[in-house]
């Protein structure tokens, strides 16, 4: 064959080739990366024998391209301008760099990773390489050492296997530095630095576990605190377990005023963590809301993480109490009662579900055993009696209303046997007394209840009903006696018009005397409508002075 045209064909094939070497498979697309992209500037790889430029030459001019295009989070900065800048700094070999060139070859570049590297054939078609990647962030070096072979797809899965893994560890390694020096500086008080090396770290890993929780936690401490809700919320959802991220979400949220955010992490943490105590409050929020259903949900969590959270127990009980659903409230405030008896508001708001449940007899029943097992309980004298009182009032048969206050009675005087000094017994015997309008036994047991506790106001009540009664009666007597000693003469008109002053003025004296004894009332009470009712009396007693002043 003429030798110009064997000359031809062999620049014609040669181009061939080249063109060929730098064709590129086509990349199946990629999923776009957010992240902050990591720099990678390879330097001219020395090749150490002449079958090695092959590999060398195709690397450079289409494998290492291909390669990194499936890679969105790298990018490989053109390796002919890389070449040409290292040329420039003057440096002959990659393999006698040492670390300070490296800092100035990646500052040149503008790289975050600088790769050094060399290939050495093993066989005609095996080769050996070896390089080290420089990070610029941390100044360290990695060794990795690969074989690849004339196979491109199996070179280009090597590739992928080992240089973009050991890629992935020299980045990896670099976050976990970073993420250190961030969290050191969080644990120092360094927020700025802090925030500065978490938001870099997650550029570069936005899967960090927990990164989120400390880049919202230094917006927490900077007082940023929308910034630290929106990153603590995205670390939640990466981690809904995360009690840490729970914890200051739910401080935030009260911060920021979004209670229903605030319940929500609340039962979350409280749920996780087996949290009795955090069920209590939560019920007691959800309570406050008006929330019922939820809020008796809460509250039998509590009790099922422990039977015996007799502060859980007791705000269900009177939150079904409260909401009128009494027999559901009477087991737990039994239980409460027998544990803590003398508690006067347990006392009174079992006795009142009783009754509004229509179940009396079996609350007196089961205050006269309280009373048989711990006679020193006064509460429950006090409770049973206060039940036969309102058995009473709701009964019209006179002879059965005599028999149960003689059973009410009868318990008093055990509670006076026992505890003699126990103002409230005596003035429950007073009411009951005043009651059957004995005003002798009124006054006596009216009177020893203020002598043992000078600050009640119902002994007062009951002392002016009693003056007021009789200043009635005296009342009555001195119109009785006006109309008789109208009507006589002589020494009877006389008599009677002298029975008729001493009666107005014993009427005047009893009525001043229960206009006193109501001012020593209102003078302790403090219940509004404890007030509203004595004023009235009050009112109802100045005119009766009035009344009986004006006589004549």
């Amino acid at each position: 064959m003429n030798k110009w045209i064997l000359s031809v064909l062999t620049v014609v094939l040669f181009l061939f080739g080249c063109t060929a070497n730098r064709t590129v498979p086509e990349v199946a697309n990629i999923e776009p990366y957010t992240g902050i992209v990591t720099k990678v500037a390879i330097l001219p790889l020395k090749t150490m024998d002449s079958a090695s430029g092959y590999i060398q030459k195709i690397l450079t001019v289409r494998d290492l391209d291909y390669v990194f295009a499936k890679y969105p989070q790298y990018s490989l900065l053109n390796m002919e301008e890389v070449a040409e800048q290292f040329k420039i700094s003057g440096y002959q070999d990659v393999e006698e760099l040492e670390i300070e060139e490296m800092k100035e070859l990646a500052e040149m570049t503008g790289c975050d990773i600088l790769v050094l590297g060399s290939i050495n054939s093993l066989s005609s078609d095996q080769f050996s390489i070896s390089t080290r990647f420089f990070s610029a962030k941390t100044e360290e070096l990695t060794q990795l050492d690969f074989n690849v072979t004339k196979d491109r797809e199996a070179r280009w899965k090597t590739l992928e296997t080992t240089f973009i893994a050991k890629l992935d560890e020299v980045v990896s390694n670099e976050v976990s530095k970073i993420y250190n020096i961030a969290l050191n500086n969080y644990t120092s008080g360094n927020y700025a630095e802090a925030e500065k090396n978490l938001i870099f770290a997650l550029g570069l890993d936005p899967d960090l576990k927990d990164a989120y929780y400390y880049l919202g936690s230094v917006y927490y401490k900077q007082g940023k605190l929308e910034q630290a809700i929106q990153n603590l919320e995205i670390n939640l959802g990466k981690n809904p377990q995360h009690t840490q991220t729970l914890s200051s979400l739910m401080e935030l949220y009260e911060k920021t005023n979004q209670p229903d955010k605030r319940l929500s992490v609340m039962e979350q943490l409280a749920s996780i963590n087996n949290n009795e105590d955090l069920w209590l409050t939560i019920g007691n929020l959800y309570a406050e809301k008006n929330d019922i259903p939820k809020a008796e949900s809460a509250l039998k969590k509590a009790i099922e993480i422990d039977s015996t959270f007799i502060e859980a127990k007791t705000r269900l009980a009177l939150l079904l109490y409260d909401h009128n659903r009494y027999e559901e409230a009477i087991p737990y405030l039994e239980e409460i009662f027998d544990q803590f008896p003398e508690n006067e508001l347990i006392s009174t708001r079992l006795a009142s579900a009783y009754q509004k449940a229509n179940r009396l007899d079996d609350a007196i029943a089961k205050y006269e055993n309280t009373i048989k097992t711990n006679p020193q309980n006064a509460m429950a004298y006090l409770s049973a009696v206060n039940l036969y009182r309102l058995k009473a009032s709701q009964t019209t048969d006179p002879v059965m209303i005599s028999a149960i206050n003689k059973k009410a009675i009868d318990i008093l005087n055990a509670l006076v046997t026992n505890q003699p000094n126990n103002a409230l017994a005596y003035m429950n015997l007073a009411a009951i007394y005043l009651g059957q309008n004995k005003f002798t036994e009124t006054e006596l047991y009216a009177n020893k209840a203020l002598q043992n506790d000078p600050t009640l106001y119902l002994p007062y009540i009951y002392l002016a009903t009693v003056s007021q009664s009789k200043g009635t009666n005296d009342y009555n007597s001195f119109i009785d006696l006006e109309k008789k000693a109208a009507q006589a003469v002589g020494k009877k008109a006389s008599t009677l018009k002298t029975q008729r002053d001493n009666a107005k003025n014993a009427a005047i004296a009893n009525f001043r005397k229960a206009l006193e004894y109501l001012n020593y009332a209102k003078a302790r009470a403090t219940d509004e409508s404890a007030l509203t009712d004595i004023n009235n009396r009050i009112n109802r007693v100045n005119q009766l002075i009035n009344q009986a002043t004006a006589s004549y």
